[in-house]
């Protein structure tokens, strides 16, 4: 049993394709139509998309059929909703199923992300994008058929619970279109949209639901797309026992709450955290957290808080939004929150008593995360001895001996020297450091028969980009999903840069279909033990041992609960 069943409360828990002799994806399958919500023994609902004629690319889920489109050798099926829009009475409720539609969905094109106050990466210019009415997921699955179903890989997008799309558009190319991944590496992929900052995590006891619950509203929705996942990525020629849930910074955070979520527990066999951390606040922090943004809203004063909340539309609730990441600093106003239920207990602490779901496991890092939200000539020796202010000596003495760029560096002038120290410090503390902690517990939890392996990403772009911002936070996914050779730093790109595609092709893919990154053809990538290994994936990936440990040491005692 992955969880201690003295830790939850019971009421909490309770709660193939036809492939025709090689001819997918020509798929048709008549099933059952769910109307918002499902339950044992409920009387059959009506067939949706009775008598759809066959045709390539058309798949029939529950809730009607689908029509995808070619893309790149693959065919893409965009914006097919996985849940009822969240919208009216269904804000800040738990997700429930789609309405079924009766014709054919033309599933050819993205929808809308979830609606956030999207901030420009070097400035605090911010816009409005996104739709209440975004619940919904992509999936791109391989043009031929060779016979077998294929492992699916399942990401969750970045942007800190609060910003971000399964659509996102990073340096001229969509970041996580999934067409090359998928075609490439025999693969199904699946994106997905959640909701996010306050429609997502807000947590107020006035916004309680039918069971008693508020908060982690996007984590449900993560939950509720797994579950949609295992019912039907069948059709789309995937297999649902090997499903690999994968994301990255605030999705990488998501997926160890997912990993750790009795909610979540059958709905994957492998995970992977790209550059997050495995932390979640305390309900009542996030209670306190939430008051304060329905203040600045102008609802804590109102008769009715739910009702004030409610008549505001989405603009409107994340007008107040800060940044999620700041100058190199991660803040967290909105995310998940330990609330007995999704979480039942700190993540961290599940993880170190072997309360999760026990799957194969990769976690990991770059090496110079926060470069990207870290301009040059921006930095000076002083603000970088300001990161150490408030750490108690001797700590403080040790972490500046490894960190401080020296005296002879100016205490005001802006100098490469002191931008580099507060890359490092900023690195280290929220990413590197991190992914230790959480392999470490992963690793020797109680009843962990898994395997845990470590990476530790170091590759950058030729020229002077790659100098500035080296490997920055979320650039190796672009090699993940193969879609650096369609972004505007497709000029720059040289053989090391083709070297890296295909590793991280082969190990992802590999992970995704075995639990395993390893075959006898690349760099052998060690699993976990106390030694501290890790695989450094570069254009010739090496495997070594002990990764910063001193500095990760010091961090624990500083950063750790």
């Amino acid at each position: 049993m992955p969880f201690n069943a003295r830790r939850l409360n019971i009421q909490h828990v309770v709660h193939y394709a036809l492939l025709t002799l090689g001819l997918f994806p020509l798929i048709v399958l008549l099933s059952a139509c769910g109307g918002g919500g499902s339950s044992a023994g409920a009387a059959a609902p009506p067939v949706c998309a009775a008598g759809t004629t066959p045709a390539p690319g058309l798949v029939v889920t529950d809730f009607g059929a689908v029509q995808g489109s070619v893309v790149n050798g693959t065919y893409a099926f965009l914006g097919v909703p996985y849940a009822a829009p969240p919208l009216g009475a269904l804000r800040w409720q738990p997700p429930q199923d789609p309405v079924c539609w009766e014709t054919t969905r033309q599933a050819t094109t993205f929808t809308a992300g979830c609606i956030q106050k999207h901030f420009d990466q070097f400035s605090d210019a911010y816009t409005i994008e996104g739709s209440e009415d975004c619940l919904h997921l992509n999936v791109w699955t391989p043009a031929h058929y060779n016979g077998a179903s294929r492992p699916v890989m399942v990401f969750i997008h970045g942007g800190g619970n609060q910003q971000g799309a399964a659509s996102q558009e990073t340096a001229g190319a969509i970041l996580y279109d999934g067409a090359k991944l998928a075609e490439r590496g025999d693969v199904v992929v699946v994106t997905i949209d959640y909701r996010l900052g306050p429609l997502g995590y807000l947590a107020h006891p006035a916004l309680v639901d039918s069971g008693g619950h508020y908060g982690n509203w996007g984590l449900l929705d993560q939950i509720k797309a797994l579950q949609w996942v295992n019912k039907h990525i069948a059709r789309f020629g995937g297999d649902p026992a090997r499903v690999l849930v994968f994301g990255e910074s605030g999705g990488a955070v998501d997926t160890c709450m997912l990993l750790v979520s009795p909610l979540a527990d059958g709905l994957f066999s492998r995970a992977a955290m790209e550059s997050g951390a495995c932390v979640a606040k305390t309900l009542s922090t996030r209670e306190v957290d939430s008051a304060g943004y329905i203040a600045d809203l102008g609802c804590d004063t109102a008769p009715d808080t739910k009702a004030c909340l409610q008549a505001l539309d989405g603009a409107a609730l994340v007008t107040p939004e800060q940044k999620p990441i700041n100058a190199g600093l991660v803040t967290q106003t909105f995310g998940p929150a330990v609330d007995g239920w999704v979480l039942p207990i700190d993540p961290l602490t599940a993880l170190q008593e072997g309360n999760f779901n026990h799957v194969p496991f990769v976690i990991g890092s770059n090496s110079d995360e926060t470069a990207i939200s870290v301009p040059p000539n921006t930095v000076n020796r002083t603000m970088v001895l300001a990161l150490f202010a408030v750490v108690p000596e001797p700590t403080r003495s040790e972490l500046l001996a490894i960190y401080d760029p020296g005296a002879g560096v100016s205490l005001t002038i802006p100098s490469p020297e002191a931008r580099a120290s507060f890359i490092r410090v900023t690195t280290d503390a929220q990413f590197t450091c991190q992914a230790r902690r959480v392999a470490m517990r992963a690793a020797q939890a109680a009843g962990q028969t898994q395997p845990v392996y470590r990476y530790h990403f170091t590759h950058r772009l030729s020229g002077t980009l790659g100098d500035n911002y080296g490997a920055y936070h979320g650039f190796e996914l672009f090699y993940v999903f193969q879609t650096i050779e369609d972004s505007s730093f497709a000029p720059l790109l040289t053989a090391n840069d083709t070297a890296v595609e295909a590793h991280m092709l082969g190990y992802w893919t590999r992970f995704a279909a075995s639990g395993d990154p390893n075959d006898t053809t690349a760099v052998a990538w060690p699993a976990y033990n106390n030694t501290d290994p890790y695989l450094t994936l570069a254009a010739t990936p090496v495997a070594s041992a002990g990764l910063l440990t001193q500095a990760c040491d010091l961090w624990d005692v500083v950063t750790a609960p």
